[in-house]
């Protein structure tokens, strides 16, 4: 496994604008975290997310004026507006190259909500200023980020020994916030606004 925070090191007091989906109201997803604390607290090499910070990131966008937050979140509204609603499974986790992560399936739908909102955000800040897009979306949740370059064997065989049961939850919003980076540590951020899935002309 190789170091998360090499590759992902953010200008000392930088703030960046994300679209997230967040987890604060899942007890399920909660119980899921936390069946494998005990296990990632074996290896110090990693830095678990706590569950008030757990969230899937659906848009990088990059740091944004007040003003233009306000607009890209706007922008957002008619375009989740077509999107219902929808079931989404999470795990089983997996180590990967940076970290512990459980992908979220199925994929479509989050797909179909991450291009809604590169769309959007992009209609008002532009596609040039903001990350490349991938060729194909890989919706997941992040339990741990790598802080070191080490074997990782042993941890993903008693990942696939732990296997908790996978828990589900329906998707009904997509939430932009101000995003902070606490340096080889977690991501905090502050809500900018949460824009619901299939209610047209809705506010926060």
């Amino acid at each position: 496994m190789r170091d998360f925070w090499e590759t992902h090191h953010w200008p000392e007091g930088e703030r960046r604008a994300h679209w997230h989906l967040l987890f604060e109201d899942q007890p399920t997803v909660h119980d899921f975290v936390r069946s494998h604390a005990e296990l990632l607290a074996e290896y110090p090499e990693l830095s678990p997310v706590p569950v008030e910070w757990l969230h899937a990131t659906l848009q990088s966008i990059g740091p944004l004026t007040p003003e233009t937050a306000t607009a890209v979140a706007e922008a957002a509204r008619p375009a989740l507006a077509g999107i219902e609603p929808f079931e989404i499974e999470i795990g089983p986790a997996q180590a990967i190259h940076n970290g512990v992560v459980p992908a979220i399936y199925p994929e479509d739908g989050i797909s179909e909500l991450y291009w809604a909102l590169r769309r959007a955000t992009e209609s008002v800040v532009g596609a040039e200023t903001m990350p490349k897009p991938p060729e194909r979306f890989w919706p997941h949740l992040s339990l741990a980020y790598s802080g070191a370059q080490w074997n990782h064997d042993d941890l993903a065989r008693a990942l696939v020994r732990l296997r908790p049961p996978r828990p589900r939850m329906i998707v009904t919003r997509a939430v932009l916030v101000d995003q902070e980076q606490a340096w080889r540590d977690k991501y905090t951020w502050r809500v900018i606004a949460e824009v619901p899935l299939g209610e047209r002309g809705a506010r926060t």
